[in-house]
């Protein structure tokens, strides 16, 4: 959002001007934003001279030299490529490190919330689900919304009946998973557990899933698994594996205990 007939320079003490700052303090704010930013050779260039990195800069210069108590971000990098997406974030958190002005970061990819934000607050339908740092949300999100939208790939969610001891749920009659911590009997729950927690383990195993490979994508040292369980289950596993599982080659899954997540299936809120 730059002026297109205006240099970068012109851009950025637009709101000085309109201040009736002095020249000469105008000057200073801008070559010091720049040099902030790393754009002092492009102070005299025109947006369409720039890439969007570059645009994208001049216009956080623009914003720096009003030295405001606070910066109100929107999602400000949604227009840039995968690539410079990345390099700007990591920008943006340096620029808060040294600027130290408190900054309000509003995104809908939770990647940038995790990376750049201090306390990261989820929202759903305006209403806030949840406040606290992010590897607090992360690991201990409220309710099933919280849960299902921090983290990537996105957290699997199996629902079930807690059996009659309390030690297990029952899924589509004949499945039981074995839950961390004793549960009402009868009570109807959804069990979360994130792609990076699940793992191989060997068939028939206590609270063990048999599922069969739909299809796989490798990434390199890990490869994801969206995978067919019984009852029509869906699951999907990111393994250290440096093979290419086939397609309906079986397996069987554990979940890491410690990782599972618990909510109840009426309201959605965390039981665990």
């Amino acid at each position: 959002a730059l002026y297109p007939h205006k240099t970068a320079r012109a851009n950025m003490e637009f709101a000085l001007k309109l201040r009736r700052m002095p020249r000469s303090e105008r000057d200073e704010r801008v070559q010091a934003a720049a040099r902030q930013l790393g754009i002092e050779d492009l102070l005299d260039r025109r947006p369409a001279q720039m890439s969007g990195g570059q645009q994208q800069r001049v216009a956080l210069g623009r914003a720096l030299v009003r030295e405001p108590a606070c910066f109100l971000f929107d999602e400000p990098l949604s227009n840039l490529d995968a690539k410079l997406r990345t390099h700007m974030r990591g920008e943006l958190k340096e620029l808060h490190r040294t600027v130290a002005t408190t900054s309000i970061y509003v995104t809908h990819d939770q990647e940038e919330a995790m990376t750049l934000g201090d306390r990261v607050v989820v929202m759903r339908d305006g209403v806030i689900q949840q406040v606290g740092p992010p590897l607090e949300i992360y690991r201990r999100p409220v309710n099933r919304f919280v849960a299902g939208f921090i983290g990537a790939p996105a957290m699997n969610f199996i629902e079930g009946t807690v059996d009659s001891d309390g030690t297990a749920l029952v899924v589509n009659g004949d499945l039981r998973l074995l839950l961390p911590e004793r549960q009402t009997p009868g009570r109807q729950l959804a069990l979360g557990i994130r792609p990076q927690h699940l793992e191989p383990v060997a068939e028939g195993s206590p609270g063990s899933v048999p599922v069969t490979v739909r299809f796989s994508e490798p990434l390199g040292e890990e490869t994801d698994l969206t995978l067919d369980g019984p009852g029509g289950i869906e699951l999907l596993a990111r393994l250290r594996l440096d093979v290419q599982p086939p397609a309906g080659e079986p397996m069987a899954l554990g979940f890491q205990s410690d990782m599972v997540h618990l909510f109840d299936h009426a309201s959605g809120e965390r039981v665990n």
